[in-house]
């Protein structure tokens, strides 16, 4: 009997810089010497693009431009120190808002809780990013086969009353290397380690990472996805927006449930 073939899926493509890609639907995460973190997108209400504001900026270069006028115009021992220094801030700050005008970061929305996630890589390739996941997260109009059947895999468990079902989804969402991050008795488990829920939410809020043995790390606000994706899964699956995006896909395609 001849062994069947697998064929080997293809490496993963990930931005040189941040180390962030897209696979099959999950947010791929691989910074330097740490495993590579997986999130499933389909876990999010929707992923969105984010630029830093460059007003602030702004502002701050037009006011040191201004300081810098008045240094000249003034005749005052030091004045040409006061002009020097008020035209470098001037230049420094004209710079950083045109680099924050430019910049992208992505938005992954859960309910209320949003996480940002940087992408250095510039705003082309984050742009890249969010077209390739936006899809298949649960506010997005279904446009794809695939997306199409797996949601009607997950309206099929809801309406059938299978909690346990979104459970188990939730459970596998979020990876670290080989182990799953879930909600386990008020802890967050990564793996065997567990985290209280109390002290995610607060190092989520500084923006700190969860410390993992072997110097790995998650960050926290990662995590906090899957602590509000378990409290929405125990209170029941919105069905309604998955059946209407069921619904949209079909009379768009004219395809039907089960053809």
């Amino acid at each position: 009997m001849s062994k069947e073939i697998v064929p080997a899926r293809p490496p993963l493509r990930l931005l040189p810089r941040s180390g962030i890609g897209v696979d099959d639907g999950d947010l791929v995460i691989a910074p330097p010497g740490n495993p590579v973190i997986r999130l499933d997108a389909r876990l999010l209400d929707r992923v969105e693009l984010i630029g830093r504001s460059p007003v602030s900026a702004a502002v701050t270069s037009g006011v040191a431009a201004l300081g810098a006028l008045a240094g000249g115009l003034a005749i005052l021992p030091g004045s040409i120190f006061t002009v020097a220094g008020f035209g470098y801030l001037a230049y420094e700050r004209f710079a950083e808002a045109r680099r924050r005008g430019k910049s992208r970061d992505l938005l992954l929305a859960l309910g209320d809780l949003e996480v940002a996630l940087h992408v250095v890589d510039g705003p082309d390739a984050a742009k890249r990013v969010c077209d390739q996941l936006a899809p298949y997260t649960r506010d997005a109009p279904i446009s794809r086969p695939e997306v199409y059947e797996d949601a009607r895999r997950r309206l099929a468990a809801g309406v059938g009353g299978d909690a346990r079902a979104a459970r188990r989804e939730v459970d596998r969402a979020l990876a670290v290397g080989n182990e799953t991050v879930h909600v386990a008795g008020g802890f967050l488990q990564v793996g065997s380690i567990g985290y209280r829920l109390d002290e995610v939410r607060d190092y989520a809020l500084r923006g700190a990472n969860l410390a993992l043995p072997g110097g790995r790390f998650l960050q926290a606000a990662m995590g906090l996805l899957v602590v509000a994706a378990d409290e929405r899964a125990r209170a029941g699956e919105d069905l309604e927006v998955l059946a209407r995006r069921v619904a949209d896909y079909e009379a768009w395609s004219g395809r039907t449930a089960g053809r």
